[in-house]
């Protein structure tokens, strides 16, 4: 039985996002029954979720448009009219998908930041924290605010007619006039700093755990604990690779255009399962310890500074160590680089070489 690219697509995300439903749900028992608390980190997490929910109904829309197209009749006028409103669904799914991509990414990481900055103890690591944070905002509030207005008129980033004429053989003077900026420099450069960005949150614990005066068995576990977000760096990897394989040529974009979506899935759905996880081990506390109290073992809690206030257990605990000590926290004109491009994804309903993909096609290249 042959699945169209893009209803797999839909399947796993369906798959994943329902697997971070169910983490992030846990995840708010766990931290208002079991800790009393729910703070910033767990609303932000709930808004990337919500982001999430949102991608994968966007990515349906593209599979289901992209199903009533065939790539051949771009290249044949009298069959545009037949496919012209599904091929606008698929760019205006596109539009709205890139937005949405990095906002939910953004989310995602501003949840794991405010999480550290109840742990920073040190104002080394608050400062690393914080400039993360506006680092991360800054350059995902950019990347947004330049993808949704990819055309000076945002509209025309949808406009059919203005993209069936790229597939004019003799140039039609009467066709739209558009001016869009290529956005594949964009699109690789965001991915790029989604990247980067993930490597830098990953590190941040890292020396502090490293540098506790507990047994190294302890300290590893920590750091193993913290590490769990190395999934969302494979899957940003592996969607970075893609995206530079997407980006090559229009051929190649009618390729790999559902990996992209695939992986951009992937990465999303890990992050917040992976930032998510450890809080979990909540579920198993009073198990815990029980059995150590019967065993006689000492059991301190791990708790976080608080300002004005009792200290209030936190998601993390360990055997015989205070994890982390006890402080006070601080609170116009045509511009160059613009010409006529409209950006159409790849067909998410075939995988042929001559479906269309996000990059423009000339007469020439598609003589």
């Amino acid at each position: 039985m042959y699945l169209r690219p893009g209803f797999i697509v839909v399947i796993v995300g369906s798959v994943l996002t329902g697997l971070s439903t169910l983490v992030v749900t846990l995840r708010y028992y766990c931290r208002y029954y079991l800790v009393g608390t729910v703070t910033a980190t767990d609303h932000l997490m709930l808004t990337a979720l919500v982001l999430t929910w949102g991608n994968l109904v966007v990515n349906y829309y593209m599979d289901e448009t992209s199903s009533h197209t065939r790539p051949s009749y771009y290249r044949i006028p009298e069959k545009r009219p037949l496919m012209a409103k599904y091929v606008k669904g698929i760019m205006l799914t596109w539009w709205m998908y890139r937005m949405s991509y990095v906002a939910a990414l953004c989310f995602v990481k501003l949840s794991i930041l405010y999480f550290f900055k109840t742990i920073a103890s040190h104002r080394t690591l608050r400062h690393v924290v914080n400039g993360t944070i506006v680092f991360v905002g800054v350059y995902s509030f950019s990347a947004v605010l330049a993808m949704g207005f990819q055309c000076r008129t945002p509209s025309d980033a949808w406009n059919t007619d203005a993209y069936f004429a790229q597939f004019d053989v003799t140039p039609d003077p009467n066709a739209p006039k558009t001016q869009c900026y290529d956005p594949t420099i964009m699109f690789i450069f965001t991915a790029a700093l989604n990247l980067f960005s993930d490597v830098v949150i990953l590190l941040i614990p890292i020396p502090t755990l490293l540098s506790l005066s507990v047994p190294l068995r302890q300290r590893l576990a920590l750091v193993g604990i913290f590490s769990i977000g190395m999934l969302a760096i494979v899957a940003s990897s592996v969607r970075m690779r893609v995206m530079t394989l997407w980006a090559a040529s229009p051929w190649n974009s009618a390729i790999y255009g559902t990996d992209l979506l695939l992986w951009g899935q992937v990465e999303t759905n890990s992050g917040i399962i992976s930032a998510s996880v450890p809080f979990l081990r909540l579920l198993f506390r009073r198990k815990e310890r029980a059995e150590r109290l019967a065993s006689g073992r000492k059991v301190v809690e791990i708790v976080s500074p608080r300002v004005g206030r009792k200290p209030q257990l936190e998601p993390l605990e360990m055997d015989t160590i205070m994890l982390f000590p006890e402080n006070k926290s601080r609170e116009g004109e045509e511009k160059e680089g613009w010409k006529p491009f409209i950006t159409v994804p790849a067909s998410l309903g075939e995988r042929s070489s001559g479906s269309v993909g996000g990059l423009p096609m000339s007469p020439k290249t598609m003589a």
